[in-house]
């Protein structure tokens, strides 16, 4: 499950990009139109769990006027429109009045920015440094028809297998940024946003497993992205691939699950009090419409796994959390021995602990998500004809 902290980003950037074309920009004469701020700026938003490369475009009117647009080269989205910006003295401020946001930032040199980036009542710290070179657009956002509703895809990279992201419970593309970006280096990519949630259309119910997975199988086929296929799973998204390799065996050549979950820590929690999260539902009702329905299938999500198998001769890397504050220690203890008993069923299954991680291991440490998708996906070229 997501954490409260974490949901809150993906909410701001997925607002973000759904409002790439939706709003004009109309150039405002700054305090004081310092050339030193013309250019192309980079930075990173960093929350924590979430960090996202941010690019700053300046550019200076006929006027004397500043304009500028934002890239966010991690999502796919650029020429995100910027309403005004300003420079007095030697502060920085920009507006983007359709997210409710803005940043402000003091000139520390010629080379930096220094700031903070606002919206909803949180204020992230936002540093941007002046670069020479243009944004980084290997992702693409395209929308692509699930029969009879369109979904969020997120595309990048060009060599096969193609690694298909599927978040965790309540989460989208965003929660693959950094790991989705530098595995398109070597190999075609594809994020997404499932029925109902983030800037993808809401899709027929029940929305249990299978029909998730039909959906994204569906999108795939209308996107032109074919087989094989390396999975990758975190958190109840570790539910969603096992069922997805099981309805489409000859076209997955491999699976990384990111700190799954299990039925059978699902079947252990309802006996054991100190694992039950008494907020959880409260936390659901508030959610959008899509989690809520994704929610409502839970436990038939389980028995479809439940029922699943892993195709026979695939590679499958498990990754568990050996970390995570938002479980009392005995119960993490339980979902890391959860975790080994479904790996040693795996013929061709590896059980790696990430010890200083949490559960958002692909944000915390995503050098060992990287790594292990790799090695799953130099081993099925090994296997390719």
């Amino acid at each position: 499950m997501t954490t409260k902290m974490y949901r809150s980003v993906i909410s701001l950037w997925l607002c973000l990009v759904g409002c790439v074309f939706a709003f004009g920009q109309e150039p405002a004469p700054p305090a004081d139109s310092s050339p030193s701020v013309i250019g192309t700026w980079e930075g990173t938003l960093d929350a924590g769990m979430a960090k996202l490369r941010l690019v700053l475009h300046i550019d200076g009117t006929k006027e004397g006027a500043l304009v500028a647009r934002l890239d966010s080269p991690d999502q796919g989205a650029t020429d995100l429109p910027i309403d005004s910006l300003s420079v007095a003295g030697n502060t920085l401020h920009f507006e983007m009045k359709s997210l409710a946001a803005m940043y402000e930032g003091k000139l520390e040199s010629d080379a930096q920015i220094t700031g903070e980036f606002r919206q909803g009542g949180q204020a992230l710290p936002l540093t941007f440094k002046r670069t020479g070179r243009t944004a980084i657009k290997s992702l693409t956002l395209r929308k692509i028809d699930a029969s009879g509703h369109n979904l969020n895809l997120l595309v990048g990279g060009e060599v096969t297998p193609t690694v298909v992201f599927e978040a965790g419970f309540g989460a989208g593309l965003t929660s693959w940024s950094t790991v989705q970006s530098n595995i398109a280096k070597f190999a075609r990519t594809v994020s997404y946003d499932r029925a109902g949630i983030g800037q993808s259309e809401a899709g027929p119910k029940p929305r249990a497993a299978k029909q998730i997975a039909l959906e994204l199988h569906t999108a795939l086929q209308n996107a032109g992205i074919g087989p094989p296929y390396v999975l990758v799973g975190h958190s109840f998204g570790g539910i969603y691939v096992r069922v997805f390799a099981d309805m489409y065996p000859k076209e997955v050549a491999g699976i990384v699950l990111i700190d799954p979950s299990q039925e059978t820590f699902d079947d252990w929690t309802r006996t054991h009090q100190e694992a039950q999260r008494t907020t959880l539902d409260e936390q659901i009702a508030k959610a959008s419409q899509g989690v809520r329905d994704e929610s409502a299938e839970v436990n038939t999500s389980y028995q479809q796994a439940r029922a699943a198998k892993v195709p026979a001769g695939v590679p499958v890397i498990l990754l568990t959390a050996m970390k995570d504050d938002t479980m009392p220690a005995g119960v993490r203890k339980v979902w890391a021995e959860k975790h080994e008993e479904w790996i040693a069923n795996v013929p061709a299954g590896k059980h790696i602990k990430v010890e200083k991680s949490g559960h958002f291991i692909q944000a915390e440490q995503p050098q060992v998500v990287i790594d292990a998708i790799k090695q799953v996906v130099d081993q099925a070229r090994r296997k390719t004809p």
